[in-house]
């Protein structure tokens, strides 16, 4: 709900909007003459002696930008929405000085903040937005003098991240303290299961072992109350769930005021909005949640095609453990019945399919995850694949770099090598490492042993609310570095319902990309922020031309309009997607601790 304070700060930070909304009769009217403000705006900020720092400028002009989009009938059309009827209502009404329950405060910022954009008021840089004082003392110098004072400024910078790494304990598996703490969740779990040393080294072992039981679970790390019941409510209701006894040991033990393992618990355990989700649509009806619509780029079972010179083959549909995020849970909760190793009968057509598309260059083997298959199996594949002269990479999709790294022994190395002919064929692995919590020794290893066969490995993170505070990224960047994993995608999660637990606004990305990526050396920040269309594929979310801001809806949520990577070459369809609101999402970050000043600028990522 949307208080009368918060309205009338919210118009008072534009009076000439304010007036130019009141003195209207009807919204059409209220559209011309904003529309002819915005352009006078516009042409202020154009002209030769505009006060305002360029940079300033630059920031008016895209807020002149988008507040077009919002009222052009155009926008409303495709987003089924008008914020320009609500601001128009909600200012010609002001004069009865009451609440609005039916829009909320998240608007209501976002219209603050582009009334002051579009005057070049967003302190951002100043209040005034002229920035006389602001400006950094090298600027008005020269040579070694310029350079000495540059380099204290790009020090403070450093400062900053060290200290947001020490303020919100971001950690990694390879801290000795860390160590210790997971051998003596190791020793309790071998004991729960009445195992041996030397099981805990055997794949095999770890696979047979997922533990499952919210009792057995408590009894090693310990639960929430709140963990505990959804792990009951997923059993009990056929919701598959389990952690490997790897990623366990990888918990910290409850009650003692930790929260390093946050983002490994949140992305295993299931959350009540992802239940409710799965249970409302019923196991029997899970095709309806494929966001990517992947029957839709299917041409035959078991293979996807998005793209010209790549195609996805899944010949594996389960995992050790399933990410409550998955893009694909409709798959791998069972739909159509098919756990594990797919029909011999399809693998062989879809294989057949590669065949007969010589346009086809690269392969991502995936599933579920594949390499939970026997390496008898997975060595059939790459002979097939081996055999297709235009099969010149071939990709695995995994993530048991991260919950069973000893995966990766000598014999499926020795596999991998063999079909790695560099330059005739080249095999890569890709996997999502989430927190730089999970990186362990064993997967360094394990890493290690894909480099020296020439085999890179390249991590996709998806961004969430676990792992999205100030700097988490860049620290975790930096770890996957150091121990050869190349970070490679930093995709926005899924406009999935099940998975809106984990959901981070759009602008949070864009805003992670500028003010603390840029900062790492270039081969730390090689990964790209995507966003994924379905059926489509792919959208660069650094790309201005790739995508528009085209509305505000009342609870806040910014309306998109994505543009597909055949743009310039067809006529395709755009794709329309509703955000989660930003002051939402700074609520959260706020509950977690944080101090959501130090996040203010995200307004202004559009």
């Amino acid at each position: 709900m949307a208080s009368y304070p918060f309205i009338s700060e919210t118009l008072d930070a534009n009076p000439f909007v304010l007036r130019l909304l009141v003195s209207s009769d009807n919204v059409e009217e209220a559209r011309t003459k904003m529309q002819s403000y915005l352009n006078e705006c516009d042409e202020a900020v154009r002209k030769a002696d505009c006060p305002l720092h360029p940079l300033e400028i630059k920031n008016t002009i895209d807020c002149i930008r988008v507040f077009k989009n919002l009222i052009s009938p155009a926008s409303e059309r495709k987003a089924d929405h008008s914020c320009l009827r609500t601001i128009w209502k909600i200012a010609t009404e002001h004069w009865r000085k009451r609440d609005w329950p039916e829009v909320s405060d998240s608007f209501m910022l976002e219209m603050k903040h582009l009334f002051k954009g579009i005057i070049g008021l967003s302190g951002i840089y100043s209040k005034s937005g002229i920035c006389r004082r602001e400006v950094p003392a090298f600027v008005s110098l020269e040579g070694r003098d310029a350079a000495v004072v540059r380099s204290k400024l790009l020090n403070e910078k450093v400062k900053q991240y060290k200290e947001c790494i020490i303020k919100n304990t971001y950690r990694t598996g390879l801290e000795a303290e860390i160590l210790k703490r997971r051998i003596e969740n190791k020793k309790r779990i071998i004991e729960s299961i009445g195992a041996k040393e030397e099981d805990w080294y055997d794949y095999k072992w770890h696979m047979k072992n997922v533990f499952r039981n919210a009792d057995q679970i408590n009894k090693i790390v310990g639960l929430k109350p709140e963990e505990g019941d959804a792990i009951r409510k997923a059993r009990e209701n056929g919701i598959p769930f389990s952690i490997t006894p790897f990623y366990l040991a990888m918990f910290d033990e409850l009650g003692e005021g930790r929260r390093e393992d946050w983002a490994l618990r949140t992305h295993v355990i299931p959350n009540e909005v992802y239940l409710n989700s799965i249970l409302g649509v019923g196991l029997n009806n899970l095709e309806s949640l494929d966001f990517m619509r992947e029957a839709d780029t299917s041409p035959v079972d078991f293979v996807t095609r998005r793209y010209p010179l790549i195609a996805i083959f899944k010949p594996y549909n389960s995992c050790p453990q399933l990410c409550i995020y998955c893009q694909r849970d409709w798959e791998l909760l069972g739909a159509k019945g098919r756990k594990g190793v797919a029909p011999t009968k399809g693998i062989e057509d879809a294989l057949s399919w590669f065949r007969s598309n010589p346009e086809v260059e690269e392969v991502l083997i995936t599933g579920g995850d594949p390499l939970v298959m026997t390496n008898r199996r997975i060595e059939a594949l790459l002979d097939a694949f081996g055999a297709m002269k235009h099969i010149k990479r071939i990709r695995f999709g995994t993530r048991l770099l991260v919950t069973i790294p000893m995966r990766f022994d000598d014999d499926l190395i020795g596999i991998l090598a063999k079909y790695n002919e560099s330059p005739r064929r080249v095999i890569s692995i890709v996997t999502h490492v989430q927190s730089a919590y999970e990186i362990s020794p064993e997967m360094a290893e394990a890493v290690k042993k894909l480099n020296q066969i020439g085999i890179d490995v390249f991590n996709q993170q998806v961004y969430t609310i676990q792992n999205c505070r100030r700097f988490e990224s860049c620290f975790l960047r930096e770890n996957l570095r150091q121990v050869g994993i190349i970070p490679y995608y930093l995709f926005n999660l899924k406009g999935k319902d099940e998975t809106s637990f984990f959901k981070v606004p759009i602008a949070r990305m864009l805003q992670e990309q500028k003010e603390e990526a840029r900062l790492m050396p270039g081969l730390v920040r090689t990964d790209k922020p995507v966003f994924n269309i379905p059926t489509l594929g792919k959208n660069d979310l650094g790309s201005w031309q790739d995508h528009d801001l085209i509305m505000i809806m009342d609870d806040g949520s910014r309306v998109y309009e994505f543009y597909p990577w055949e743009k310039y070459m067809a006529p395709v369809k755009t794709y329309i997607y509703k955000d989660m609101p930003i002051y939402e999402f700074l609520k959260r970050l706020e509950n977690m601790g944080e101090n959501i000043d130090d996040y203010r600028t995200i307004w202004y990522y559009f």
